[in-house]
This record gives C-alpha cells, sequence and structure tokens, in this order.
C-alpha cells in the first residue's frame, strides 16, 4: 500500500508530498521535504519549502519507494557513517568512499535486488559510457516502454550498454529543442524491459529537476549519472525483442551473477520486515571475505540502528547531499490527501465505462405516455402559494453587448444601494431559465427546451429568489416556475440580513437587492445517470448561474457568485432535506452603483 512507504518515510524523519507535472509529461513525482513542512498549509507569503530531492515514476506507489530509499541514503550521510561498518564492532572492516546504494521493497528479497541494481548502475556510469545499442520499436510499445512525453519538440533514446558484473545496463537520453544540453539516465536490471521503463523514468526525474527553482546562491547539483549524451549507437535492437519477463528467482541469478564475476553483496537490514523492507547494499570483492562469500544476510539481520549524536533529537534536516531546490510557488502543494479523499472516490465512483453497463439503457420511445411526459415537468409546482407575481415581461429589453457584457462582469462591482425593477428580474429569470423552444420526442411529446443547457435535458436545477428590494415585489423567498412564468412565495418569514448572517459575506450579501438560491434535484437526473449524475448536477447548476451572471450584466445589474454558506440552514430555509434536494450555489444581484460603469 502507498500507505506503507509514506509510513517509512516519515519514521525516518522527512515527508513526502507530491508534485505536479506538466501534463505533457506521463509520469507521477514525489518530493522529499522536511518533516516541519509535512502539514504545510496556504501561506500568502509563499514561502519556500526546501526539496531535497524528487522521485519520478509511473505511479506514486514507485515514487515514494524511491523516496524511501533516498530518505535512508540522506540519513546515513548525516549520521557521519557513510559505511556499512557496525559501530558495535570496533574491529570490523569500514568503508567510508560514500553511501551504500540503498534499496526499498514489499519483500526482502526485492529490497536487495534494487539496492544491487543501484550499486552496478553507478558504477556503469563510473566505468564511462561511449558507445550503445539503439533500441527501437519503444513509441508503439504498450506496457513499460511506452511514451513518457507527448506533444513536444524532442525524444528519448533508450540504449543497451552492455553490462556490469553479468548486469544488463539500459540508458537513456533526453533530447528536447529547448534544453541547453541532453540529459542522461543509466539503470541496471536482469528485466531489460524494466530497465527501460526505470531509465525513462530516471531521465525524466533529471528533466523535472531542471525545471525547479533553485535556492539562491546554490550552484546546479553534478548529474549523478554522467553524462553520455554522445554514445555512438554502434547498432539497433527491437524493444519487442528485449528479455521479456525477469528470472524467477531474481535474487539468485543476481547472486550468481555476482559471484561469477567476483563479487559478493554485503547487505545490512535498515528496516522492519513486516513492512516495506528496506536495504542498504555495498559490492565487495570475494576475495576479501571468502569465508562468507556465498552466503547472503537474511531478513532477520541485525538492523543498523539510529547513530547515536549529541543532540539526539535534532534531526532537522541539514544541507547534506541534497538538491537544494525549493518547491515552485503554487497552491496545488498546499493540502495533504486525506482532506480530498472523499471527492477523489466519488469522481472515481461517477467515472464512465464502456467495459461494462453503468447506465441503464433509456429509449423515450419505450417508456410510457405518463412517463414520457414527466420528462417535459422538470420543475417543482407551490400552486397554493398566497402570493404570486406572473414574469412575463412586456417589451424587448436594452441589453448590452455580449463583448460589453464579458468587459464589464466583475462579481465585486460595487452595488448600489436602489431596487431591481420587477421587469427586470422577469427579464433576467426568462433570459436564464426560460421556455425557449420545444423538441419533438416520439409521436406525442414535445420536450420544452430553455435557455441553459441541461443534461438529458432533465433540468436538474431549480431556481429560488430571495427578495429584499424589488418594485412591485413584496419581500420573501420565491420559487421560479418555469412552465407558469411566476414567482410563488414559499416563505416570508425571513429577511435578507439575517439570512445572509449564514454566508461567508455577511456584509456583501447584506447590500444585495435579492439572492438567486441554486437547488440541485439529484432525484430528477439519477434515475438515468446513477453516479454520474451527482456531476451532471453540479455541471447542471453552474450552466445556470452563468446564464443568471451573463443575464444580469446584459441588463446593467451587479451579479456575485457565491458558495460560502452554511448549507445545513440554507437546506432547512428553502425546505429540501440535503440529500435528494441540495442547495448548491447563490448569487447576489443589485444595481450597479450610479458612476461605476467602468468597474
Amino acid at each position: 500500500m502507498d500507505e506503507d512507504m509514506l509510513r517509512c518515510v516519515t519514521e525516518q524523519g522527512f515527508a513526502a508530498r507530491t508534485l505536479p507535472l506538466p501534463l505533457y509529461v506521463r509520469a507521477h513525482a514525489e518530493v522529499l521535504v522536511p518533516a516541519a513542512d509535512a502539514g504545510e498549509r496556504l501561506d500568502l507569503r509563499a514561502a519556500d519549502i526546501p526539496l531535497l530531492d524528487v522521485a519520478v515514476a509511473a505511479d506514486r506507489r514507485g515514487a515514494l519507494r524511491q523516496l524511501v530509499e533516498r530518505a535512508a541514503v540522506l540519513r546515513i550521510l548525516r549520521s557521519g557513517h557513510g559505511s556499512l561498518h557496525d559501530p558495535r564492532d570496533p574491529g570490523g572492516d569500514a568503508r567510508d568512499d560514500g553511501p551504500p546504494a540503498v534499496g526499498a521493497g514489499d519483500s526482502h528479497d526485492e529490497a536487495v535486488a534494487r539496492a544491487i541494481y543501484q550499486e552496478l548502475a553507478c558504477r556503469r556510469t563510473e566505468s564511462g559510457i561511449e558507445k550503445g545499442t539503439l533500441i527501437t520499436g519503444r513509441d508503439q510499445a504498450d506496457g513499460p516502454g511506452g511514451v513518457a512525453l507527448r506533444g513536444v519538440d524532442g525524444r528519448i533514446d533508450c540504449y543497451l550498454l552492455g553490462e556490469t558484473a553479468g548486469v544488463p545496463a539500459v540508458g537513456a537520453v533526453l533530447r528536447l529543442d529547448r534544453l541547453e544540453r541532453p540529459l542522461c539516465a543509466v539503470v541496471c536490471d536482469l528485466w531489460e524491459r524494466r530497465g527501460v521503463e526505470r531509465a525513462v523514468q530516471a531521465v525524466l526525474r533529471e528533466f523535472v529537476v531542471t525545471t525547479l527553482p533553485r535556492r539562491e546562491g546554490t550552484d546546479r547539483a553534478p548529474f549523478p549519472y554522467g553524462d553520455f549524451h554522445d554514445v555512438v549507437a554502434v547498432g539497433e535492437t527491437d524493444f519487442a525483442t528485449l528479455t521479456p519477463r525477469p528470472p524467477r528467482d531474481e535474487t539468485g541469478e543476481l547472486r550468481d551473477r555476482l559471484r561469477l564475476h567476483g563479487h559478493r553483496a554485503s547487505v545490512r537490514v535498515l528496516g522492519p520486515a513486516d513492512r516495506t523492507a528496506l536495504v542498504a547494499c555495498r559490492l565487495e570483492p570475494t576475495a576479501k571475505s571468502e569465508a562468507t562469500a556465498n552466503s547472503e544476510p537474511s531478513a532477520e539481520s541485525e538492523p543498523v540502528k539510529r547513530p547515536t549524536t549529541d543532540a539526539e533529537d535534532d534531526w532537522r534536516p541539514r544541507d547534506v547531499a541534497t538538491l537544494r531546490l525549493r518547491a515552485p510557488r503554487q497552491l496545488s502543494l498546499t493540502y495533504e490527501r486525506d482532506d480530498v479523499r472523499i471527492g477523489r472516490v466519488y469522481h472515481e465512483n461517477s467515472k464512465m465505462r464502456t467495459a461494462y453497463g453503468t447506465l441503464p439503457v433509456v429509449d423515450i420511445a419505450e417508456m410510457s405516455p405518463p412517463a414520457r411526459r414527466l420528462l417535459g415537468q422538470a420543475y417543482r409546482d407551490f400552486g397554493h402559494a398566497r402570493r404570486q407575481y406572473p414574469m412575463r415581461p412586456a417589451g424587448e429589453p436594452r441589453l448590452l453587448t455580449l463583448d460589453q457584457v464579458v468587459r464589464r462582469r466583475r462579481s465585486w462591482a460595487a452595488m448600489g444601494d436602489g431596487e431591481l425593477t420587477r421587469a427586470e428580474l422577469a427579464h433576467l429569470l426568462t433570459l436564464s431559465y426560460g421556455t425557449t423552444g420545444a423538441a419533438v420526442a416520439g409521436q406525442d411529446l414535445r420536450l420544452p427546451l430553455r435557455a441553459t443547457p441541461s443534461a438529458g435535458g432533465l433540468y436538474s436545477s431549480d431556481l429560488f429568489v430571495l427578495v429584499d428590494r424589488v418594485t412591485g415585489v413584496e419581500p420573501g423567498l420565491y420559487y421560479f416556475h418555469p412552465g407558469k412564468r411566476l414567482l410563488q412565495l414559499v416563505d416570508d418569514g425571513r429577511t435578507l440580513a439575517e439570512v445572509a448572517e449564514y454566508t461567508g459575506y455577511r456584509e456583501r450579501a447584506g447590500e444585495a437587492a435579492a439572492m438567486v438560491v441554486y437547488v440541485g434535484a439529484f432525484r430528477r437526473n439519477q434515475w438515468k445517470y446513477r453516479e454520474r449524475g451527482y456531476r451532471t448536477v453540479l455541471l447542471d447548476c453552474g450552466h445556470l448561474a452563468q446564464s443568471v451572471v451573463t443575464a444580469a450584466t446584459s441588463l446593467g445589474l451587479v451579479a456575485h457568485p457565491m458558495i460560502a454558506f452554511v448549507d445545513d440552514y440554507f437546506n432547512a430555509y428553502v425546505g429540501v432535506d440535503g440529500v435528494e434536494d441540495a442547495v448548491l450555489y447563490l448569487t447576489l444581484l443589485g444595481p450597479r452603483r450610479t458612476g461605476d460603469e467602468a468597474a
């Protein structure tokens, strides 16, 4: 699970954050940040977040696995122990020539294999790369070697670069017309197809790093994969001919190849084996320890304990072997996944899928005549209301041109303290949600069409208007009946000033002459669209709100859409349960203040 990988990052004293990538990069990125920035929220000062490392993979789990490994390397470096030497063994053979390779996986064997691959890749780049076999056909591959960039001026070339200790090396070179120099990456992997995928992800990581802002006073960090963009292609091989799958016993095969080439893997367990396995690894000549050349530590090996320092609790990150980058200043970094989990579950459940039937097939011609007639009655009716006002304006209104409407519309334009006229309100409602025509459905049904689009012509939104200052209309909450073009009284026991207390902009709402309340009627829609119907109801409401704003502006009025309101209060006020029917949106209406024509 992703949570296991994330927990392994936090237990090492760091935090992970998702990094949004450009849409033309087909990958997922995570960044390693100090633990203090794990819960960072919206900061209007746009404070910098230091990035300790960047991971790019096909999915979030793969990126988090890389961060687990990098976090372990940083801990080893900051402890002052760059070797696998056990500090409890003064006579042990210590090598302090840099940090060991670290691998993380779902099992001990997987973690060991990843660590060995990383160590071999470092050795391959250190030995110099001058030639390789070009891998062709990758762009058409349907698997791990698929296209990683789309719609850009450039390409990613992959090469077979021979073997290191009997393990194939795969390199990737990213060439973009607007890059100062090509970018390169090398990986080692027994499964060459997986090696192509990992090499592409590694070079994408370097590309992402080049796009991030660097902290002031720091130079660009050296590229860990070396620079071999001038590699000479000495032949070609098709991607489809590469090793189709990894060996069944991958670690056993690795051990055999290392032994054959005079190496053994020295491994220590860094993390618990019951969750994400985490190991550190070095390759050593077998001659140094013949007695243990054929043995490899198991998952029960003694774990490396966190080194003791003079300040045991001071694990604030220092600039040791980090990229010295800072996060881009974008608000998409200011929330945690748990903050939006339910919304993402909803979005997933409301997707349409063609693999199996998710929506009932609706054929209007096969519906009974009463059912067909219901389709044309997408409204409520407060026919017994003690007050009703016709909304059939006489004459044509004087409207601004579309160009003027678009340029003039401002939500926060100043409102005057005067009244709206009944004619203005009637024009607004008619232009935004009135019936504008009819469609023939079968031989016995004419469906009314309105000024605003709606999924399936089901018109899942209802308009209520809270009147405060409208000439010829007494204050109160009214329902707009689009078929009869009537305002029908719903409630006159509360004033707009009282209702404004339950919005996020009390003073602004108090300036309005009227308030439009949009109610979503889910049952009217979801009998046909099921879970996806929730999404279409929201879209219908958005269409209608924009129509109201456009019509109001064309009439010279101010329209201020508002989402800040207490849902339960407004649901109870209108009289809906908030489940089958719910208030979704508000729009404040008022006359434009005199002299504010340019606002």
